[in-house]
Parts: C-alpha cells; sequence; structure tokens
C-alpha cells in the first residue's frame, strides 16, 4: 500500500508538471528541454557514452526547431509548407551532426567508432523527437500523452486480468498481446472523448485521430520494449531514480519519444 501511494503520489505530479507546462508555448518548449537533457543523461549511462559528447548537438537542434516553431511562428497542424521546410533543416542538421562527429573522432583518440555510432544513436533517439514535439500545437501534444497514459492504464488492467500470451518474454516479461489488443482499444476510446473536447475538427476527421490513437499505442509499445532492450543490455531495471516508484525520465517517457516521429510523419501525410 505504501509503494503504491508513493507511485500515486509521483506519479500524480508527473502529469500536472505535463499539464501546467502544455498550456504555454513557452513553458511546453522548457518542459520537453529539461526532458530531453534527463533522458539524454540516463541514455548515456545506459549505452556507456560521454553525457557531454551527445549535449551540444542535441541541444543545438533543439533550439533550431524552438526558433522554427516561436520565431517564425510555426506549428505542425497550421502551414503545409512548413512539413518540406523542416525535412530541408533535418537533412542539413544530420550533415552538420555528422562534421561535428567525425570531428570529434579524429582529434579525440578516446573516441572510437563504437562511441561514434553510440552518440550518433543518441542524437537520433532523444533530442530529435524532443525538438520535433515542439512543432505540435499544445492540444494536440497533451493528448498524445493522455492516449499514451490511457494505453498504459488499460494494458495493465487488461494484461492482469486476462494476459496469457505474451508479447516479448525475453524483453519484457510483464507484456502480453492481450494486455497491448486492450490499452489500444482503451486507447480509441479515450480518443474520441479528446477529439471532442479539444475539438480537433478543424484540423482530422474522427477516423483519422482514432487511427492516431492507434499509431502513438503501436509505436509507444515497440518504444517501451526498445528501452527495456537497452536496460536488459546494462543490467539495470531502471534507467534512474529520479521518480519514485516510476524510475527515471527515460522510464516515463520511453513510448512518448518513440511515438512522436511517427505522429508527426502521419500527420505530415495528411497535411
Amino acid at each position: 500500500m505504501k509503494e503504491l501511494l508513493k507511485r500515486s503520489f509521483f506519479g500524480l505530479i508527473y502529469v500536472l508538471i505535463v499539464y501546467f507546462s502544455l498550456q504555454y508555448n513557452q513553458t511546453k518548449s522548457l518542459m520537453l528541454f529539461v526532458f530531453m537533457i534527463f533522458s539524454l543523461k540516463e541514455f548515456s549511462k545506459l549505452i556507456k557514452i560521454h553525457f557531454n559528447s551527445a549535449l551540444f548537438p542535441s541541444i543545438v537542434i533543439f533550439v533550431g526547431f524552438y526558433l522554427i516553431t516561436n520565431l517564425l511562428d510555426i506549428e505542425i497542424e497550421t502551414l503545409n509548407f512548413v512539413i518540406s521546410f523542416i525535412y530541408v533543416n533535418i537533412l542539413i542538421g544530420s550533415f552538420l551532426i555528422t562534421i561535428y562527429l567525425f570531428f570529434i573522432y579524429f582529434t579525440f583518440d578516446k573516441f572510437s567508432l563504437e562511441d561514434i555510432s553510440k552518440i550518433f544513436l543518441a542524437i537520433i533517439y532523444i533530442a530529435i523527437p524532443f525538438s520535433i514535439a515542439q512543432l505540435f500545437k499544445n492540444h494536440l501534444l497533451l493528448s498524445v500523452f493522455i492516449i499514451i497514459w490511457s494505453s498504459d492504464t488499460f494494458a495493465y488492467l487488461t494484461g492482469k486480468y486476462l494476459g496469457k500470451h505474451k508479447l516479448a518474454e525475453k524483453i519484457s516479461p510483464k507484456k502480453t498481446i492481450e494486455g497491448v489488443i486492450g490499452g489500444m482499444i482503451g486507447s480509441v476510446i479515450v480518443s474520441y472523448f479528446l477529439y471532442q473536447y479539444f475539438d480537433f475538427s478543424s484540423s482530422f476527421i474522427m477516423l483519422k485521430f482514432m487511427a492516431l490513437s492507434i499509431i502513438i499505442v503501436i509505436f509507444g509499445t515497440l518504444g517501451d520494449l526498445l528501452e527495456s532492450r537497452f536496460k536488459r543490455i546494462a543490467n539495470v531495471k531502471d534507467s534512474g531514480n529520479v521518480m519514485p516508484g516510476h524510475g527515471g525520465f527515460l522510464d516515463r517517457l520511453d513510448s512518448f519519444i518513440f511515438a512522436i516521429p511517427f505522429v508527426w510523419a502521419y500527420i505530415s501525410i495528411l497535411q
């Protein structure tokens, strides 16, 4: 009971931080930046790389997206040309990151090719999703969080009472196929009410928004499994201990991190 209360208390704090941070664009970017830094630090520890080597390019990418969304006042729901604009910037950014990685490889003897590949992985896996997340309108980003939370809750309840078939036992023994299906059904139901509450009718028809929730659940689940795999390789239970009862930032944000680029791609296709 004590553990449950502790987990519930810190879970509520996490939810409130996300909710109130997504009321304004500046606090949204600040929240995402803090999440990115802590997640990057935990991930660097998991894959055993120097945190500072991945920090600089990650900040540059994040600030670049911040300038796009705030100074140019561009959001992913409002202007279609932003899609091609961002693609170009990602290509340019990838080129500059590659130059940066080659520079530190040929300049510092302590960095091997394996280290360079890990740094590049950290940038792609952590920095890019949080940077892209700035492009979403606040209520859409909040909806993504709510759908992930709903999926986790429904998956847990369904898996606990109906789960019989393991999804990936060697990676995450507690996850079941029934749980994933239950989480998907629950997220679709929640997406229906989110569609009505936030009035997404100007951006999506209802069926496309419900399809978005399925995409979030599918890739969110894959993100959860991927992070579990990283932890198993590192032989640790949690990525960190920032939130008692929940583990680290990466433990709470693994589904969000992996799902965001695919949500962005889906919306890009629709636009």
